[in-house]
């Protein structure tokens, strides 16, 4: 260690630097734990707000879990449509038939 004397000007002026260090440094710390309050705070707040759509997510995915079949509904539509196709043609001409009969026995007007 080196013993060196030191001047009371050189002394109050090291007094000085090390004071307004420490106050900076109490500065910093202050605004540091002002700002790690409000990320709690945030983080508090997300939490409870993920809570709450846990929920509403759940609804959800069972409100629209059966869109998963849509594909395969729309398959079977359309060939129930491709089925009753001929069939709508067929009882077209069968009604024209059944009206001619109809007519013919005196039914007259259907």
């Amino acid at each position: 260690m080196f013993l060196i004397e030191l001047t009371p000007d050189v002394e109050n002026t090291i007094k000085i630097v090390w004071w307004i260090g420490l106050v900076v440094a109490l500065i910093v710390t202050v605004i540091d734990v002002y700002l790690l309050i409000r990320v709690i705070k945030a983080a508090r707040k997300i939490d409870s707000l993920a809570g709450r759509t846990l929920t509403a997510a759940g609804g959800i995915a069972g409100n629209t879990s059966a869109l998963k079949n849509l594909t395969a509904t729309n398959e079977v539509a359309a060939a129930l449509i491709a089925g009753a196709t001929p069939i709508v043609s067929v009882a077209g001409a069968l009604d024209k038939k059944l009206s001619a009969v109809s007519t013919f026995f005196g039914g007259g007007k259907n």
